[in-house]
């Protein structure tokens, strides 16, 4: 059923005809159609008088506007289609390189889809007005996979060396501080494509059915904004993806023509071994400074230190204690930097606990079926063994930490079904809590640093996963699922996803400088809002039609449409 809603903000009231359904047994809103305020609505159905008739509209066409003018604004400023029509070079008919490219970021950006869909998206959307010669047939999935073609992972370089160049200057993106970390994601690929970047691996997201391919992402502390990317095979560690990546790191950050390598690179403990270190901080040609993170078996004496030796952290550290002193890690002497983070403790706790409660559980189930097999209740399946039954325990124990907690034993008797007992080791549970959970161990070359400079840095790393889990979102950035099945294909998808968190990175920056913070995803909820209406009447004599058209604005402050230059594209 459709009713009139009225909604009253500083700028005025406007009015909305909206339809409810009930949903899962609640009433919800399935469609809203925007109608403007009194005086638009009087004019644009000509109810001047009493005695003037209203023509029935013949149809209403709603285009997705704010996020995607906002969007193309920031790209058009930064010169993106420039740069990779200057280094993919141009063709001669049809759409350009740059064209593909820029709508299939914007696309990943705010509604993710195939190159199959993708022109009815397209078709949605005030993209047309921008790219007056994109068409269904040039907006195919054969087209998009012929110019994609012409980019490969040298000249993805290249772009990417040039726009981040332009972010820098324009923006005045700080490189003092750099956040390095790899991740992946799954494919649908099938078992037997020879593509060298999907590889089965140690899926991130537990996917171990499926082939993944790595992401390796160097962003900025302010915004996220992604300064570096590549991808690499799932299969490969991430200690030595690192490796592999530290001159080209370096490479990038000379490129950015920042004067002298004075720059801090952080990461976490899964990608540091010795050669990486040393690689870092290699004089020749561009020493980076580093803080990283230790695993707690690389300085166990550490561990036994009293709470009573830490130190409080000034600032917003929210209760957090630090012990300093100098370890000799891998062949240097660094400064080692011990914490202790009480919400830290309790989120760790509470993990811990729901684990131990499942292992009992599990090992309860397994110990009553070799009982009820002993008995003559269970007949069917294979006869259980001490291998067997040892093999099935250490699997229920795989959870982290119930290795050193638990205690069990498997006996077996001849000719008899294997019997086992288990129980939780007290003293090793209270040692455990003790001496390890609530605590990180950190280390750096920068002795000069004060303990809060070096876990403030250390802590900054959550920036970069949080680009992660940006590009995991369903609804806005996806980067998954990866519907390109050859190694250059999956290079250039992951181009314009990163290309796309780039932009958006940058919207949300300029969004926060006018005055209004709000996370990526909140923002890009508040540009939707802004769409382009178009109501098309018959004339009174029927022999031609006349458009009405208009865009809304009233859930968006008036700075953003000046900003984007929105009213140049209104109808």
């Amino acid at each position: 059923m459709a009713t009139i809603s009225k909604r009253t903000n500083k700028s005025g009231t406007y009015y909305y005809l909206v339809e409810s359904a009930r949903i899962n047994g609640k009433p919800r809103i399935v469609k809203q159609v925007y109608l403007g305020t009194a005086e638009r609505i009087e004019k644009a159905v000509g109810l001047m008088s009493s005695e003037t008739s209203v023509p029935d509209p013949q149809f209403v066409t709603v285009y997705d506007f704010g996020a995607v003018t906002a969007l193309y604004s920031v790209a058009e400023r930064l010169g993106v289609c420039q740069i990779i029509d200057d280094i993919a070079g141009k063709r001669n008919q049809g759409l350009p390189v740059s064209s593909y490219i820029l709508l299939a970021a914007i696309n990943r950006v705010v509604a993710p889809t195939s190159k199959n869909t993708f022109y009815e998206w397209f078709d949605k959307t005030v993209l047309y007005k921008m790219f007056p010669g994109a068409n269904k047939t040039n907006l195919s999935s054969q087209a998009f996979w012929n110019n994609m073609t012409l980019i490969d992972s040298d000249k993805i370089r290249r772009i990417e060396d040039e726009v981040t160049k332009r972010i820098v200057e324009q923006y005045a993106v700080s490189v003092d501080c750099l956040l390095f970390d790899n991740t992946n994601f799954f494919t649908y690929i099938d078992t037997d494509n020879p593509a060298y970047l999907a590889k089965r691996g140690h899926s991130k997201e537990k996917r171990t059915d499926l082939k993944i391919v790595g992401l390796s992402l160097m962003v900025s502390p302010d915004y996220n904004i992604p300064l570096f990317h590549e991808t690499y095979p799932g299969n490969k560690n991430d200690a030595r993806q690192f490796s592999d990546l530290i001159a080209k790191l370096k490479a990038r950050y000379r490129k950015l023509d920042r004067g002298d390598c004075d720059v801090t690179l952080v990461f976490d403990r899964g990608n540091n071994d010795e050669e990486n270190v040393c690689e870092l901080l290699e004089t020749d040609p561009c020493p980076f400074h580093f803080v990283g993170g230790l695993r707690l078996n690389q300085c166990p004496e550490l561990l036994d230190v009293p709470k009573t030796n830490f130190l409080p952290l000034d600032g917003a550290f929210h209760d957090t204690i630090a012990y300093r002193s100098v370890k000799r890690v891998y062949t240097k002497d660094f400064t080692v930097v011990t914490t202790y983070n009480p919400e830290l403790y309790k989120a760790q706790i509470d993990g811990v606990l729901a684990n131990i409660e499942n292992c009992k559980k599990a090992l309860a189930e397994l110990k009553e079926r070799l009982r009820l097999r002993e008995v003559g209740i269970i007949t069917k399946g294979k006869k259980p063994t001490v291998a067997s039954v040892t093999k099935n325990i250490v699997r229920i124990l795989s959870a982290e930490h119930m290795k050193e907690i638990f205690d069990y034993t498997v006996t077996c008797e001849l000719g008899k079904t294997p019997t086992m007992s288990f129980s939780l080791n007290d003293e090793r549970w209270d040692m455990l809590r003790e001496r390890k959970l609530g605590k990180s161990i950190l280390f750096t070359d920068h002795g000069d640093w004060s303990n809060e400079q070096i876990v403030g840095a250390y802590r900054s790393q959550y920036h970069v996963e949080s680009a992660f889990k940006q590009m995991k979102d369903t609804k806005y950035l996806s980067f998954r699922p990866i519907r390109h099945f050859t190694d250059d294909n999956i290079r250039v998808h992951a181009f314009y996803c990163v290309l796309a968190l780039m932009l958006a990175s940058l919207l949300n920056k300029e969004v926060e400088d006018m005055g209004h913070k709000a996370s990526i995803h909140h923002m890009l909820d508040m540009f939707q809002v802004a769409q382009q209406v178009t109501t098309v009447f018959a004339s009174s004599e029927g022999k031609s039609v006349i458009k009405t058209g208009y865009s809304r604005f009233e859930g968006l402050p008036k700075e953003y449409a000046d900003k984007y230059d929105m009213l140049k594209y209104l109808s």
